[in-house]
């Protein structure tokens, strides 16, 4: 996320910046409270009278509480503000660290699958070249009998069947007898 210079942009990226470790149920109330603040910069009342701060606080409680999306990407957003609104801050707050920590697993399977499969279509078209030099292999089997003759096979597939290299060829006809 990019942060401008606006008033909210700065308040976010001071409440990012914690100097110590905080305990759970007080990092929770400093969440709430960087809430009730931003809401407050947000509808133009940060320096307004007490009353009219006391009762914006009281109507972003009352909103919070209420909260009930249908919107699936919001369900964690939704709990942890409920949450937060009701006083529960150590819920909270394992809340968030277990959304942030399932995210990030799921990201890194997400990753994963990705790099497998691009590496899969990068290698589709060598696993055909391979699998058409074993069966060429397979059907000409007698003239690698004896002594080397893997060794003889994996340099004539290479010659073959390029772009595989010899120790390729070699690796995959090591498992034949």
């Amino acid at each position: 996320m990019s942060y401008g210079n606006t008033k909210l942009d700065v308040m976010i990226k001071a409440f990012g910046k914690s100097k110590r470790r905080e305990d759970t149920e007080h990092l929770g109330k400093k969440l709430w409270g960087f809430v009730l603040s931003y809401r407050l910069e947000q509808l133009g009342h940060l320096n307004s009278s007490e009353s009219i701060k006391k009762q914006i606080n009281i109507e972003t409680t009352k909103i919070a509480l209420e909260w009930d999306t249908d919107d699936a990407s919001l369900a964690v957003e939704q709990k942890l503000m409920n949450r937060l609104a009701c006083g529960d801050y150590i819920g909270a707050v394992k809340l968030a660290e277990s959304s942030v920590e399932a995210k990030r697993i799921a990201s890194k399977t997400a990753l994963s699958k990705n790099a497998t499969h691009i590496a899969n279509e990068k290698h589709k078209s060598n696993n055909k070249i391979r699998e058409q030099a074993i069966k060429y292999f397979l059907n000409n089997r007698s003239k690698y009998v004896g002594r080397g003759g893997k060794k003889r096979a994996a340099i004539d597939l290479e010659r073959l069947f390029p772009p595989l290299k010899y120790k390729t060829y070699l690796q995959h006809l090591k498992s034949y007898k």
